[in-house]
């Protein structure tokens, strides 16, 4: 590196041109810094750069300095007084101790522009951050005192080639990645990432300066839509593989900080660079680059002695050989079956832990010794499986200490594999084991925190939602290494034929089990945000009849307001919708297909889940709330008859006092029909509904009685969010980003933002299927459907499909309840498809469709109806816009289905046919030349995927 041209002495003149512009960069050394530097030099700029080079490096400006328009200063930035023949930008990367005052005279001399880089952690007023805080306003009432042209841009985590190593996710990923520990890295409650590629930052940074009218303006710089951690991490596991993919991540719904529309709008910006690119170029970079110990991830000394005790607790014991003088090697007659060391093992692995049975929101239990562990946390009763698992921890030291008195025999370096084969069988039981008790103690806290927010118990949430964070995390990294150890291709060598298909199922197992323990992790994470541990929350709790379909689930006859204070629930109160849509003052007009085929003039609460996509209808319910009653909500959650179902399974039967009734999970459907009324209007004071009666009866047996099965209730949800019986909306965006990547939300999925060349990902097919029974019946009850879809690839690639329907209308006449079945059917299908023909039985009903684009998807809606005892076929004839290419011989088609919130368990099957030039890889499910089945359900969104070879 040239040093003349990079150090000064005060008041010395540089050699600058001055016809061309001058920028300054204070911070140039750094990771933003030295990247602005090298983009101003691109640009054709002269660049003068100040630095101390006590935090940042030198080597970072390696290859400016091979620039004759670069000149650095190492120098504080308050210190040089600086005789610059004219400066037209200053570009201020800030360091917590660094008095920047001379740099505000050189900006008040010259009157350039000036853009400070700010932190977006600003918006939750971090104490540590208090000094960046202080010195914004010191920029704002210096420029506006002297009117100057000041701007700034708070960033978030931004990754790159060169970049400094903190704890967000993006940066301990990639530092994991690097220095291969990626399968051991976990993060604790974080599920989204919004870190910006370096490249896309100094863009961003470059359009603030020189864009016009940007002058006293704060800009914001994340990526819009957040991506999952999980996607990140995959990426980072072979890069090279997503990479010729052509992967895109799935992007969260946007979480917007106070200025990001404004900047992306304003400033024409959007970050260009693909996921994969820049990591590929990051570890790239730094492959090449030493990681110094400056910019290693420094883990705090809890993280430090929690992995030194992890280590110790699953180190195998050496203990030093007994001599025994009578041994003598050369008379040792060890049968050539190895039966008695084939017997060790297998004891072994019989006395410790497998995992066998889900427990309550999601433990998994293990074989034999923790089978009755499982039994009693499913009955909720914590410490006796915690007992349970403590002797299945007992179980595998004992079967440790049995294979341990083979020690003289394994130092003689006989039988070295199959020796080495038993530590790690018996490591990854002892592992196992302390996974399970720790994930008991972590449900056991989070149950506990569930308690306390009802009032059951009367101490604070917040301590349980802490236990249970560290013994969940606890559980988490055990699985972690054990997971790790199952994907060694040595370690399965080493493991004897017999136990291969045990060791396959606690493979599997395990994945399972860590899944569960992830949930949970995040349930002890998002929860405390949920009940407002600080300040006061409400929300709004949907009944969906399912027996009168709608768009996300069923109509809305009852709702129910919840408010939490300080963590705890402070009133829960149940009603029928009626009652507050008759408050409603205003006129709304309804959509068209609800004013035309409802004959409704006036719309209102019970008919706001109208869209598909369950976020855009939670909104709108919220809205109709608020007009309704003026209580503001934090987000909506629909519960339909048939989550109700699974509810009452695990609660046991229900008294209504007022019916006379009592009402188990069986009989639910049936009363809930003899019941039915039909007599509400707005503003009705009438007796409440029974289905009102029955979820009042329900929340408050949930939330007000003692001694409930959190467990089951907890299982029976997540079942219920599964199958879209359950739905969630959230206002807060960071809670609902994890909502929708778990697909909770009842979302309608996007097409990806930025599409893949053709061949380097996945053909992605998409079918969405969305009824609206507007006959003001229940005949949804009476109702059953079935779906066949056949899907034709051409020898060019073009893709066909015809769909077909048998809907069968069981009611047993017109006589409310039961009727006409009269649906408002849409149909969503990638954007740009042609909708052939629709046949309704014998009739052609294809001049009667209407086509409109939401979703980014091409929609058509038209109307059916069906008879009571009348059975029709819907077959609809359409193709895709794109056809199938390959790439390297390979092609890759995926059909993603979609279910319909409130629906059942109804069959389904796929038939492919595919031209005689295409080999499909695989073959499962072939029934003839050039064709494949595969019978399903929909009982929850489905995605198939097939490889073609050429």
């Amino acid at each position: 590196m040239d040093e003349t041209p990079n150090t000064i002495n005060q008041k010395t003149g540089i050699l600058l041109s001055r016809n061309s512009p001058i920028a300054l960069v204070v911070g140039a050394a750094g990771f933003l810094g030295s990247s602005i530097v090298d983009r101003l030099l691109d640009k054709g700029l002269q660049v003068v750069g100040i630095d101390d080079l006590a935090v940042n490096k030198k080597e970072n400006l390696e290859e400016a300095a091979k620039s004759k328009n670069f000149h650095l200063i190492i120098s504080g930035p308050g210190d040089p007084d600086l005789d610059l023949p004219r400066l037209d930008y200053i570009y201020v990367i800030p360091q917590k101790n660094w008095e920047i005052g001379a740099v505000f005279e050189l900006f008040k001399k010259h009157s350039g522009r000036f853009l400070l880089i700010s932190s977006i952690e600003l918006y939750d007023n971090k104490e540590d951050l208090a000094w960046l805080k202080r010195l914004e306003g010191k920029l704002a009432d210096f420029a506006h005192e002297h009117h100057l042209n000041a701007r700034i841009l708070r960033l978030g985590p931004v990754f790159g080639p060169r970049m400094d190593f903190t704890t967000d996710p993006m940066s301990r990923l990639i530092y994991a990645a690097l220095k291969n520990n990626l399968q051991k890295e976990t993060l604790v409650s974080d599920f989204s990432d919004r870190s910006l590629f370096i490249d896309d930052a100094v863009d961003l940074a470059i359009k603030s300066m020189l864009s016009g009218s940007t002058a006293l303006k704060i800009f914001d710089g994340v990526l819009p839509a957040p991506i999952k951690v999980t996607d990140v991490k995959q990426v980072l596991l072979d890069p090279v593989w997503y990479d010729q993919k052509g992967f895109s991540p799935q992007e969260l719904p946007p979480w917007p900080t106070p200025n990001l529309e404004k900047t992306i709008r304003f400033l024409n910006w959007r970050p260009n660079t693909k996921l994969v690119e820049a990591l590929r170029q990051t570890l790239s970079y730094f492959k090449d680059h030493e990681i110094t110990e400056q910019t290693q991830v420094e883990w705090g000394r809890d993280k430090k002695e929690e992995i030194a005790a992890f280590k110790k607790a699953t180190a195998v014991p050496t203990p030093q050989p007994k001599v025994r003088p009578t041994l003598k090697l050369p008379k040792i007659h060890f049968p050539k079956n190895k039966i008695f060391f084939y017997l060790s093992l297998v004891l072994i692995f019989y006395a410790l832990v497998w995992p066998a049975a889900r427990v309550g929101a999601g433990v998994l239990t293990f074989r034999l010794q923790l089978t009755r562990a499982a039994e009693n946390l499913s009955k909720g009763d914590f410490e006796a499986s915690l007992q349970n698992a403590n002797q299945a921890k007992q179980a595998v030291l004992e079967a440790k200490a049995i294979f341990n008195q083979f020690e003289p025999l394994k130092q003689t370096g006989f039988l070295k594999d199959q020796f080495r084969a038993g530590d790690d069988l018996s490591n990854l039981a002892q592992v196992s084991a302390d996974a399970a008790y720790s994930s008991i103690e972590g449900v056991k806290f989070l149950y506990q925190a569930l308690r306390a927010v009802t009032g059951e118990i009367n101490s604070s949430p917040k301590e349980y939602f802490n236990l249970s964070q560290v013994e969940l995390t606890k559980a988490y990294e055990s699985l972690s290494y054990a997971q790790a150890k199952l994907e060694e291709e040595e370690f399965w060598q080493r493991v004897p034929a017999v136990l291969l298909p045990r060791l396959n199922s606690l493979k599997e197992r395990l994945g399972q089990y860590s899944d569960l323990v992830k949930q949970a992790r995040a349930a002890a994470a998002i929860l405390p945000e949920i009940v407002a541990l600080e300040g006061s929350k409400n929300y709004l709790i949907l009944l969906q009849n399912n027996m009168e379909l709608r768009p996300t689930g069923g109509f809305i006859g009852s709702y129910a307001a919840v408010n939490f204070q300080g963590g705890k629930l402070q009133s829960l109160k149940v009603n029928d919708v009626y009652a507050i849509d008759g408050q409603l003052s205003i006129h709304v007009e309804p959509p068209k297909e609800i004013k035309e085929d409802l004959g409704q003039n006036n719309w209102y609460l019970r008919d706001s889940n109208w869209e598909p996509d369950f976020p855009t209808s939670a909104r709108q319910a919220e809205w109709f709330y608020t007009k309704e009653t003026g209580e503001k909500v934090w987000g909506v959650v629909a519960l339909d008859v048939s989550g109700m179902e699974k509810l009452l399974e695990v609660l046991g039967p229900l008294d209504l006092a007022d019916y006379g009734e009592t009402i188990t999970h069986e009989n639910l459907f049936e009363r809930a029909v003899t019941h039915a009324e039909a007599d509400f209007f707005p503003g009705s004071q009438a007796k409440k509904s029974f289905l009102t009666a029955l979820v009042n009866q329900t929340l408050n047996k949930i939330f007000f009685s003692s001694g409930q099965n959190w467990p089951g209730i907890v299982s029976s949800m997540g079942k219920s969010l599964e199958e879209k019986h359950m739905l969630i909306y959230l206002d807060d965006p960071k809670l609902f980003s994890y909502v929708v990547s778990q697909n909770w939300a009842g979302a309608l999925p996007r097409p990806a933002s930025a599409k893949a060349s053709a061949g380097e990902a996945a053909f992605q097919d998409f079918l969405s299927l969305n009824e609206a029974n507007l006959g003001a019946n229940k005949v949804n009850y009476y109702l059953s459907r079935n779906y066949q879809l056949e899907t034709v690839i051409g020898r060019d690639g073009e893709v066909r499909h015809r769909l077909k329907i048998n809907y069968l209308n069981l009611s047993p006449g017109e006589a409310w309840p039961a009727g006409k079945y009269k649906n408002r059917m849409r149909i969503y299908l990638p954007f740009g498809s042609k909708l052939l023909r629709v046949l309704w039985g014998e009739s052609d009903i294809t001049a009667s469709v209407s086509n409109f684009a939401d979703y980014g998807r091409s929609g058509y809606s038209f109307l059916l109806e069906l008879n009571p005892r009348e059975q029709k076929n819907l077959v609809l004839d359409y193709q895709l816009p794109e056809k199938l290419s390959f790439k390297d011989n390979l092609a890759f088609y995926q059909l993603n289905i979609i279910k319909q919130p409130g629906t059942g368990k109804e069959p389904l099957e796929w038939k492919l046919t595919y031209p005689i030039n295409f080999k499909l890889e695989g073959e499962q499910g072939v029934i003839g030349p050039q064709e494949q089945v595969i019978s399903s359900d929909l009982s929850i969104d489905r995605s198939f995927e097939v490889q073609f070879s050429k």
